[in-house]
């Protein structure tokens, strides 16, 4: 209360108490609109930080075809982007991701099928095919994978194979209401939001046979068509982008410092004397027999030389300087560029030297729930699952099985290597004596399928007989011939 009001409250108390009620309202209201969150105010600091308040399609459209074309000139040209692609790709896929299936004889056409015959180029087998979708899903941010149904005449086993398709080949531009729905950057949907199709190019539009007139879209319906992108990252997106796209900028400027160090570090490597003078025939050192090219004499200064310089004449040295902090720049970029790509500095660099087993057994389990759960919540559901449901559709319509819906019982995805098998072994133990795990999840958790593995082990017990042994090597022989089949 100032001097004014004391003199009112003197003078007119009522009137005084009124002000005073006043007064601390104000207070509070004023401590009110200087709280809440700091970022959202404004100021000095965020005066260029302009925010999207765009949906996550909007936002993909004006952009994702550039991401897409940078991200795939750095794996192509900068080789931690490179390794870092290759890390992740062996880690989620490895050799690739195997059903289970409890049906003998569903499983002896998957195991034909999958290594013969699922490739529509004829190139890869299942585990490659996944190798390859995750390869584009990372880098590209998204792929299409089209079923394509064969004739009977074309001879396979099950006349089902998978044409995996990259994200060029929607068409983008195919944005807005139709009749029967709306079109998003080429997906076409119904009102209700649900998927119907996408248009899709003949050709790929980067493609050096592509015609103009080849490079018209048309509509493919989404039951021939899987879509495989995250859709983790924000509710209602359409398509996806690469998981590169934070680190572009970081990579860029990392590759143009090195570059420029090098540079500098080769011209600091060039030796040089520069002589002052108006001598046109003073000599420093030994004059070489040939001139150079262009006709100017070309010294050679010997060790312990002793020049002495007449007045006015002077002799100047390049004088290299160190590179101090150059590695720990360096070191702190890449370790933003790997928490960008999803892996750790020592996984993108091979640089151990900062590691212990604590250290790295953490940095291991965090990069397991990763995997896992891309893995378990995206490609599995989104790929893996819908592959077997159409395997089993077309080899049901085929004659081959009985039933339309036999599904696999379970996936057995690539094991992450054990840093330490016998201290991580003993762990495994005490989970299983405890009964916090299963001895069959133990297995499917190192990579294996459980019955392979109950198989092998008692086969060390029983061994094969002389008549069984000659049968399992013709059979094995029998599998190789049918490899190398065209």
């Amino acid at each position: 209360m100032n001097l004014l009001d004391r003199m009112i409250g003197e003078l007119m108390p009522e009137r005084g108490l009124r002000r005073a009620r006043a007064r601390a309202a104000f207070n509070v209201a004023k401590q009110i609109s200087q709280r809440g969150f700091d970022a959202a105010k404004s100021g000095p600091r965020t005066g260029n930080w302009k925010g999207s308040s765009g949906s996550v399609n909007a936002e993909l459209a004006g952009g994702i075809n550039v991401i897409r074309n940078r991200s795939r000139d750095l794996i192509a040209n900068n080789g931690y982007i490179k390794h870092a692609l290759k890390v992740l790709c062996s880690n989620i896929i490895g050799t690739g991701i195997v059903p289970k299936y409890e049906d003998d004889k569903l499983k002896k056409l998957w195991a034909t099928w999958s290594r013969l015959e699922c490739d529509a180029n004829g190139l890869l087998g299942f585990g490659g095919l996944q190798s390859q979708i995750v390869r584009a899903i990372w880098g590209d941010g998204e792929v299409l994978i089209r079923f394509r149904i064969r004739r009977p005449e074309d001879g396979l086993t099950v006349p089902l194979q998978l044409q995996v398709l990259e994200a060029d080949y929607l068409d983008t531009q195919k944005t807005g209401e139709t009749s029967n729905g709306f079109c998003i950057c080429g997906v076409q949907f119904n009102f209700f939001g649900q998927r119907l199709g996408y248009w899709l190019f003949d050709k790929h539009p980067g493609e050096i046979a592509a015609l103009p007139r080849s490079l018209t879209s048309r509509f493919v319906p989404a039951s021939e068509i899987l879509h495989l992108f995250d859709p983790l990252g924000r509710p209602g997106q359409v398509r996806g982008i690469s998981e590169f796209a934070v680190s572009i900028w970081k990579a860029r400027d990392l590759d143009d410092y090195q570059d420029a160090h090098s540079i500098r570090k080769k011209i600091e490597a060039c030796f040089a004397a520069f002589v002052t003078t108006d001598d046109a025939h003073l000599t420093m050192g030994q004059t070489a027999i040939q001139p150079n090219a262009k006709g100017r004499r070309v010294e050679e200064l010997s060790p312990g030389l002793i020049e002495y310089l007449k007045p006015g004449e002077t002799v100047n040295f390049s004088n290299p300087q160190s590179s101090d902090g150059y590695e720990e720049t360096v070191r702190v970029d890449l370790r933003a560029i790997a928490a960008g790509t999803g892996i750790s500095y020592e996984q993108l660099t091979g640089d151990y030297s900062q590691v212990n087993f604590t250290s790295g057994r953490m940095g291991k389990m965090e990069f397991k729930a990763m995997v896992e759960q891309f893995q378990w919540l995206v490609f599995i559901p989104m790929f893996c699952d819908k592959v077997a449901a159409k395997f089993a559709q077309v080899a049901y319509l085929n004659g081959n099985i009985s039933k339309p819906d036999v599904l696999p019982v379970s996936w057995t995805a690539p094991r992450i290597p054990l840093l330490d098998p016998l201290r991580e072994g003993q762990g495994y133990k005490v989970m299983r004596e405890m009964n916090v795990m299963s001895r069959q999840q133990i297995i499917r958790e190192l990579g294996d399928d459980p019955d392979e593995v109950d198989a092998e082990i008692e086969a060390d017990k029983y061994p094969m007989s002389a008549e069984s042994s000659a049968k399992r090597q013709e059979q094995e022989k029998t599998r190789k011939d049918l490899l190398k089949e065209p």
